[in-house]
This record gives structure tokens, sequence and C-alpha cells, in this order.
């Protein structure tokens, strides 16, 4: 019997209260589909080496990201050098860029991967091995063979997905990821965790994978969602979820029948949630029902205070204005917002970048809530703003990949600046003291929303007092190495 590994390779020691859901996806589709059972999840990146090949596996499954490329190809490598596996590689960047596979890696998965990775299992446990000829009939791979490169036809994507069962959370280490700890739930830290009701985007920014990753939008039913909710909240305690999918409001009626199997469950007014919208979507009927579900938090991508500028990057269709009234709406109705933003797009000039610092201090002020979050514009492969700057030159063919990034702390060097406007060195001060900007009612923030009650967990949970000492402290000293 075969052993199989799966790994998500975070190259930062820090703490992340997302589980890779994506791999627990697979492993719970192998199970039921093949009622293969052997399978690890390997997570994070201490002893990451010696925690993989400890489990004698034979065949190794890599989730490869454009951030973690380099220091994957390197764990690769030192893989190969200590065992003889099977190496695989998923993930964005392989789905983005198959032509540009890495000659380390056995064999690619593009696109959705669990019916691709069930293919191959169920050769690979008939015989030890898939021959090329074999690896030519599964749809959605890439691979070499003898010095040239193979991409087999597309993968059609799952289209009912409630065939896939639930993420194998059992495979994670789910009580480090349920720790209380900051996530985003108006500044409290509750014992909280991930989970998604659908695949895809009707929407197509220019700076976002998700359609070529996805494709159109396809659903879980509301009686798959409600019973996962279940699940966290009774098996793993769950105070508080974050839905993380590209968009959570499709419909207004699906949300509305979500809500009404929540009351059926009884499961309203026990958990608190955190969900992704579109600021064009945002209308009182849906900001009144998201309010009786529980949501507490709503993330925007607001992206700029520029209406030149973020209809370049998300199309017509959201203004600048719509946007205010979208985080003043979810306000009145007391839920707080995590507005996104970015700064250095193609063609955006210095008095755009303060229309956006300007916009970011008024949402702050009105709502002790908001919170708002910057990051660099960044060409992702896949996307069009990709496409954009490799076609004006602004990025080189040769990609380096070690210095792709996509965090304003790490903007040391301007392989992927794609704006011709502003010099780099102004720019890293514009980044340092937006990103400062952005963390400056942080502790106001967490202050403020402390009840008594909570003030009385805090007391009592030294752990607690400690992280959230630790977190404010990490962020203090973040912002204080963006101003040098």
């Amino acid at each position: 019997m075969a052993r199989l590994v799966l790994v998500n390779y975070n190259s930062s020691s820090a703490r992340s209260n997302k589980p890779p859901l994506g791999l627990g996806y697979l492993a719970s589709y192998l199970k039921k589909r093949l009622d293969f059972h052997d399978i690890t999840i390997v997570d994070g990146c201490r002893n990451i080496t010696s925690r993989i090949l400890k489990q004698n596996p034979d065949v190794v499954g890599f989730t490869v990201y454009s951030a973690n490329h380099s220091h994957m190809i390197e764990l690769i490598r030192l893989i190969k050098r200590k065992t003889d596996v099977v190496v695989l590689a998923g993930g964005p960047h392989i789905t983005a860029l198959p032509m540009g596979l890495s000659q380390d890696i056995d064999i690619g998965f593009i696109g959705e991967g669990e019916e691709s990775l069930f293919e191959f299992m169920r050769l690979f446990l008939n015989s030890g091995q898939v021959s090329t000829q074999q690896l030519s009939k599964i749809d959605g791979l890439v691979f070499w063979d003898q010095g040239r490169l193979h991409i087999t036809p597309p993968r059609s994507f799952i289209k009912h997905l409630d065939t896939i069962p639930f993420p194998d959370r059992d495979l994670l280490n789910m009580q480090s990821y349920m720790k209380p700890s900051q996530i985003l739930m108006n500044n409290q830290y509750l014992r909280g965790t991930t989970m998604v009701t659908s695949r895809g985007c009707p929407f197509h920014c220019i700076y976002c994978h998700v359609s070529a990753k996805w494709g159109r939008p396809r659903f879980h039913s509301p009686d798959y969602i409600v019973e996962e909710m279940k699940i966290l909240y009774q098996r793993y305690m769950a105070e508080a979820i974050y839905i993380c999918d590209d968009l959570f409001s499709h419909t207004i009626s699906r949300v509305e029948e979500i809500v009404r199997k929540m009351e059926r469950e009884g499961l309203l007014g026990n958990l608190r949630f955190m969900v992704d919208l579109r600021a064009s979507m945002v209308n009182s009927e849906l900001v009144a029902l998201l309010k009786r579900m529980g949501v507490v938090k709503v993330a925007i991508g607001i992206e700029s205070g520029s209406d030149r500028i973020l209809q370049f990057l998300k199309g017509s269709d959201v203004t600048v204005d719509q946007s205010l009234k979208a985080v003043e709406m979810l306000n009145r109705y007391g839920i707080g917002t995590h507005c996104c933003f970015m700064i250095g797009s193609p063609t955006e000039t210095i008095e755009d970048i303060e229309k956006t610092r300007v916009l970011i201090e008024k949402i702050l002020k009105m709502d002790r809530r908001n919170f708002c979050q910057l990051t660099v514009t960044t060409p992702l492969p896949g996307t069009r703003l990709w496409e954009y700057a490799i076609k004006r030159g602004l990025i080189s063919k040769e990609v380096d990949w070690r210095g792709f990034s996509l965090s304003p702390l790490d903007l040391k060097r301007s392989d992927f600046y794609v704006n011709e406007n502003i010099d780099f060195d102004l720019f890293k001060e514009l980044v340092a003291s937006t990103y400062s900007l952005c963390n400056s009612r942080r502790l106001v923030s967490i202050l403020s929303n402390f009840s008594l009650r909570y003030l009385l967990r805090i007391v009592s949970d030294p752990v607690l007092s400690i992280r959230i000492l630790r977190d404010f402290l990490k962020h203090q000293m973040a912002r204080f190495w963006q101003g040098k």
C-alpha cells in the first residue's frame, strides 16, 4: 500500500489560523472515491523536511504559490536527494504557469485537483507507478517526458460541489488552528476557523486569478453548508467562522436559505461570522440578513480612493462613493469592515495615493470596528494584470521568484513593481507611511471593543493575555521598521 503526504509549506514561522482546507478536500475525496486512508498532511515550516521524511512517503504533493515557489523548489530538491518519491505539485502557480514547471517536479496539476489526483492515485495504487502514456490520458496534468513538456487537455470543473466531502480536518492540527486569535471578529480573540461555501467569482478584477483557478461560480447547497457549520460548532467548539469565499452573497435568496437552515439547527446566536462582499452588492436587505446570521465583520476590496485607479482594477461597476456608502451601511447595522487597499498600480500617481490615504483615514474614524489592510499591487500569474505587465515590459520574462511578495513589509526589490510614475525608493516611503496609517488605530480598536465579559475572560486566561500583548507589539514593531 502506498503512502501519500500532502504538504502546505509556509516559509514564514508565523502561525496562521487558516488551515489548508484545499489539502483537506483532496484527502477526503480520495477517502471517499478510493477508500484510501494512508494520507498525512504536513503543514507549516518548522522541521518540514524531517516531518515529511518521517512518514516514509511514496508520493508527496505540494501546494505551490508564486510567493513560496523558490522555497518550494529548494525543499523538493532536498526531499529528492534523500528519498526516491514521486513529487506532485498543484495550486495557483502551477495552474497559471504550467509551461514553467520545474523539472524537479514529476507531475503538475492544473486547476481543480480532486478528480485528477483521484485518477492518478488509482493508477499508482494498482502498480506502484504510472507511465507517461497513462498520464497523458488524465486531464489537467503537466509533466516532463525525455526533456519535453506535455500538457494534457483541461480538466472539467466539478459541477456539483456537494459531491466533495467536507475537508478532512482530522488530518490537521486543529487545536493549534483553533486557538483564540485575532481572526478579524471586531478585534476580539475568539476560537475560530475557516470554511468555504462556493468556488469562483462572477467578476473579473484585473489583479485576481480566481476565475482562472475556479471558473464560473459554483455553490455548495445550504444543507451542506449548515451541516459543516454544525460540525465546526459541536466538534471543534468554534465561536467564529471566516467564510472565505471570494464572494459570499452571490444572491440574497441563497443567504436567506442558509439563515433559515441555521435557525432550524439552533445555530443562530451561537456563531459569529466574517464574509467577503463586493461594495456594489451591499444593500439594506442583504446587510439586515447578514446581521441576523451573526456576521460581525465584512471584508471589502475597496482597493483605491481614486475612481480612475479603481476602474482600472475592478471595472466600471464600483466607485469610491459606493465603497464608502457600503461601509457606512454596514456600520449602521453594527457590522465592522475589513477594507483592503492596494497601492502601486500602473499609472497611479502620488495624488491618487493621497486620495487612498484620505479614504483610509475616513474609514478608520467612521467606526472603531473598521480595519484597513494594505498590499502592494503585484501581478499574479494568470491575471490580466500579469499579461499587462509582461506586454509592457514592466516585469522580466525571466522571472526570479525570490523577489515576489505581496507583503508591504517585504518590499526590498522592484522585480514586480508595475508603476511607472513614482520612483521605487519614494514608493517604498509611501508604502511605509500608508501601512502605518492603516495600523494606527489598532490598539484603540481592540480596547474599545472589550466588553466586561470579554475582559474577565482575558484576565482569567494569562495565555490569551500574553498573546494579545505579543500581537500588538508585533504590529508596533512592524510599523517602526516600515518607518525607518
